[in-house]
């Protein structure tokens, strides 16, 4: 999948920048009914004798176009949210659906990355990153998973565990990220932090916003087909041990 992600913008807390905001009410007849918001970024220059630059006030800040489209986009970001917390759901899901029918010790006994996971503290609920890294060890090691056609070889494998990695990656600069616009294009950007990193500013565009929502198609999709095997030998298995 040729999935664009959020961007590095050249644009740090050490800039000598100014945040404008000026919120607007909106009433639907005498009843408060939104409240519209349109922060933008400006980043100012010193002039050549390093004087203080004097911040102009553009009034297309303040115009119903660029409010709505930070509604847009505050709304997009929210439902890519949202989804990610269905495939957290359906990945944690499909870890418990594997654990009930393997053994978690031969499971962090497999390799030096499965390892790493007898460092996690399975009797309280798993971050999504350590889910990921379960499930990413789990497909890595069992010849069982060749039977999706996504997951056959493995170099799809190494390609999926990838794209799921970014997927939460991504999702996290969703979370947290704080929402504004830059001058003077206004072109959408998120000031992030994330863990063992520096505070910085990603860039957004409609299509990466877009291949978000294809890569959660796609990560559901996988998902689900496992579900449904792991559902089905669970059966099975249940079965089986109450007919013994």
């Amino acid at each position: 999948m040729n999935i664009e992600r959020p961007f590095i913008i050249d644009l740090t807390k050490e800039d000598f920048k100014a945040e404008i905001s000026l919120p607007k009410t909106i009433y639907s007849g005498k009843q408060l009914s939104d409240i519209y918001i349109a922060p933008t970024l400006i980043k100012l220059e010193l002039n050549k004798k390093g004087e203080k630059p004097v911040l102009t006030i553009d009034q297309k800040m303040f115009t119903d176009d660029i409010y709505k489209k930070f509604n847009r986009l505050t709304y997009s970001i929210g439902k890519l949210n949202r989804l990610a917390e269905l495939i957290y759901d359906k990945l944690k899901r499909t870890v418990l659906l594997y654990l009930a029918v393997n053994d978690l010790d031969k499971l962090t006994d497999r390799n030096k990355k499965c390892k790493d996971l007898k460092k996690y503290n399975f009797e309280k609920d798993l971050t999504f990153g350590e889910l990921r890294n379960i499930f990413s060890c789990v497909i890595k090691t069992d010849k069982e998973f060749e039977q999706f056609t996504e997951l056959d070889n493995g170099e799809k494998r190494n390609k999926f565990s990838k794209l799921f990695d970014d997927y939460i990656t991504d999702r996290d600069c969703y979370t947290h990220g704080i929402l504004s616009f830059l001058y003077p294009n206004f072109e959408p950007v998120l000031k992030v932090k994330p863990p063992n990193s520096n505070e910085h500013y990603v860039g957004l565009t409609e299509k990466i916003l877009r291949d978000n929502l294809l890569t959660y198609k796609h990560i559901d999709g996988i998902l689900s087909k496992i579900n449904q095997k792991w559902q089905e030998k669970t059966s099975i298995n249940n079965k089986t041990n109450q007919s013994n």
